[in-house]
């Protein structure tokens, strides 16, 4: 059974960083949540940098972990009073991306910007929150815009794997409220095949027909499976040969406020590769996005 006790807001001090630390507070309240933690990391690396290249002396290291501190218990202090629920806050030195990963494995869920300070470096090397993905045994939450409310509308992928029956148990926890729209995209299988050697119309229509009456079914076995009961559940069989495209115009046509996606693979390379619907949606999505597992 899926359960949020526990949530860790990673932030550097950008705009949707602290969109995320507003939204976990506003899930942790809803939730009884008992423990809450915003977590800043100073950047081993670049303090090591300063003391090569300007003699930064120990006084002066203590000086931007103090000043951090200040800084988190602003923020902190300014989503309390926004929200009710008050946070802890942590400050560490060393590698940013260990440091949050270490941290998160003792939360149900990790909230992140989904940009962060540096745009330039993001581009470069990806993404701080596509990089702890690929990592993270963690559901993430990835936040886009800002937190006035709880959810009210999510778009959940759903391709009828475990990861999907994940992905929908989250929706149900974390936006109980909310309406959900389940979403599997389908092709009907060798079609492209099919096409390509110049198969009649007609024939390829029927094909279609009979692989939706098949995802339908399909879909309805998979709410059974899920154990959810509640009103407000919509659902969407639609044939697409692009299913990141299909599922961003979907979330763009509803007015999605999240979109949930499992992730996917249990292979080495899968692991380190994100799927391709996966980081399509981080990258795309006009709204938040979390990555269930």
């Amino acid at each position: 059974m899926i359960r949020i006790q526990s949530i860790l807001a990673a932030t550097d001090f950008s705009v949707d960083a602290q969109y995320a630390a507003e939204r976990a507070a506003i899930i942790a309240a809803a939730h009884e949540v008992s423990q809450g933690v915003i977590l800043h990391v100073l950047e081993s690396s670049w303090l090591d940098t300063l003391k090569h290249f300007v003699n930064l002396p120990v006084e002066a290291e203590r000086s931007l972990v103090i000043d951090a501190s200040r800084s988190l218990d602003q923020l902190i202090a300014k989503i309390q009073q926004q929200t009710g629920f008050t946070f802890e806050s942590r400050v560490c030195v060393g590698n940013v991306l260990d440091l949050i990963l270490q941290v998160a494995e003792n939360f149900d869920l990790l909230a992140l910007g989904a940009r962060g300070e540096n745009p330039l470096r993001d581009v470069t090397i990806g993404t701080t929150a596509e990089r702890l993905i690929r990592q993270s045994r963690k559901p993430i939450l990835v936040v886009r815009n800002e937190a006035k409310t709880t959810y009210q509308r999510v778009l959940v992928t759903v391709d009828f794997s475990p990861n999907s029956l994940t992905a929908f148990a989250y929706s149900n926890v974390i936006a109980p409220h909310s309406e959900i729209y389940l979403i599997h995209i389908f092709e009907a299988l060798f079609e492209g095949k099919m096409l390509y050697a110049g198969v009649r119309d007609e024939i390829i229509q029927e094909y279609r027909i009979n692989a939706r009456r098949e995802a339908e079914a399909e879909m309805r076995r998979f709410i059974e499976a899920s154990g959810v009961e509640r009103g407000n559940i919509y659902r969407f069989i639609e044939h697409g040969h692009h299913v990141p495209s299909k599922l961003l115009d979907k979330a763009r046509e509803i007015s999605a406020d999240l979109v949930i996606v499992g992730k996917h693979g249990k292979s080495l390379v899968e692991q380190l590769l994100l799927g391709s619907v996966t980081l399509h949606l981080l990258r795309e999505c006009p709204c938040d996005v979390l990555v269930a597992q």
